[in-house]
């Protein structure tokens, strides 16, 4: 069986397991590293790990942060983003701030990607940066 990138749709059924466990950090994690696979991915992968919108993951939350990274992910490659990230339910009705540090919300007001804050959900300066 050859190897192949994981979906956004696997990737949500990792979280959801994360998420079933109390494993809130491994969540966050995996999500993130959604967004470095993407960067590293050609454009044929990077289409195929987004066109299917993923079940939802048990939390709002995170299926909001999927959606904004899968958004930005996108606009960052100069792709049009698939039409499920603009679900009426991906989108959160309060303020989510990732970090859970209440002394880095304005940090996260103002380094957040609109793909993210347009959704209510909030992420400090380079949480979105990988090595």
């Amino acid at each position: 069986m050859s190897w192949h990138e994981k979906s956004v749709g696997e990737t949500a059924e990792e979280i959801s397991s994360c998420l079933a466990k109390g494993d809130t950090n491994s969540a966050i994690r995996l999500s993130f590293r959604f967004l470095e696979r993407y960067g590293k991915s050609d454009p044929e992968t990077r289409g195929r790990i987004t066109a299917g919108q993923p079940a939802p993951t048990g939390s709002q939350r995170f299926d909001a942060l999927l959606a904004g990274i899968v958004e930005y992910a996108c606009a960052s490659h100069g792709v049009v983003a698939p039409a499920w990230v603009n679900d009426e339910g991906l989108f959160l009705g309060e303020f989510w701030f990732v970090s859970g540090v209440e002394s880095l919300h304005a940090d996260a007001l103002v380094h957040s990607p609109i793909s993210l804050a347009r959704r209510g959900v909030f992420v400090t300066q380079g949480a979105l940066e990988y090595a």
